[in-house]
């Protein structure tokens, strides 16, 4: 995969996850938002030689709790998810643009720095199960400390703008993520083939848009500066691991 392309991909998916916010069904938003994910990850994972699927490396994409920690969580919270279900989607549609420009702008980092890592030797063929989902949580803890030391507003604010001048984008988006219901996640290959002339036209062109945005020269600042942080988080929490 060229990086064009790649970047293609990262963006696209991201605004897919994005987008699931969107959806008026309980808990299918949440599934929809990580096979979204899944999919950028498995199409980063193609692109970088890696032949094993994005469920190898989970922990990058999804809740990083443990199985019986996460049911629990999730039994105890149903109720109260349920009954604010309604409101949160009112607020959603509300503040349509500024969410797609949160998601997004975390979606675009996350394949971004698991491109880094790729690039650097991570997540190697023929590694054992268990040693592979312990290097994928200590990426995603890495990636989440160079989030949170990241000028996310001056992103945000782009990727804002982007977006917000692309007519039907959201409804555009929406129609693509709902194919990903169809297929796994590693056995999409365009995940907007299919879509109308009008759809795919919208969804190309708020590509190109954030695309630009993200070759701004401040972005571009941003950006290096992210890498740096995610690349000096990655060493330390290997150091860290390696001792004990």
């Amino acid at each position: 995969m060229s990086e064009d392309r790649d970047l293609n991909i990262r963006v696209i998916c991201g605004l897919l996850a994005s987008v699931a916010r969107f959806v008026p069904v309980p808990f299918l938003d949440d599934i929809l938002r990580e096979r979204a994910l899944a999919l950028m990850v498995s199409q980063t994972l193609s692109a970088r030689g890696r032949t094993f699927g994005s469920g190898a490396v989970a922990p990058l994409y999804s809740d990083s709790r443990g199985c019986m920690e996460g049911c629990l969580v999730f039994v105890l919270l149903l109720p109260i998810r349920l009954l604010l279900f309604p409101f949160r989607k009112v607020l959603v549609w509300v503040m349509g643009v500024k969410y797609l420009a949160t998601d997004l702008s975390e979606a675009v980092l996350l394949g971004r720095a698991l491109d880094t890592a790729l690039g650097a030797g991570r997540l190697p063929e023929g590694a054992e199960k268990g040693a592979r989902l312990a290097e994928a949580t200590l990426i995603r803890k890495a990636f989440e400390s160079a989030v949170a030391g990241a000028d996310m507003k001056l992103l945000q604010t782009s990727m804002r703008a982007a977006l917000g001048s692309v007519k039907g984008l959201p409804r555009a988006a929406l129609a693509a993520l709902r194919r990903l219901r169809r297929g796994g996640n590693d056995d999409v290959g365009d995940p907007i083939a299919g879509l109308a002339g009008k759809e795919r036209k919208a969804v190309d062109e708020g590509t190109g848009k954030v695309r630009a945005a993200l070759a701004s020269p401040d972005v571009a600042a941003m950006l290096e500066g992210f890498d740096a942080r995610f690349q000096q988080n990655l060493v330390v929490l290997s150091e860290r691991a390696g001792r004990r």
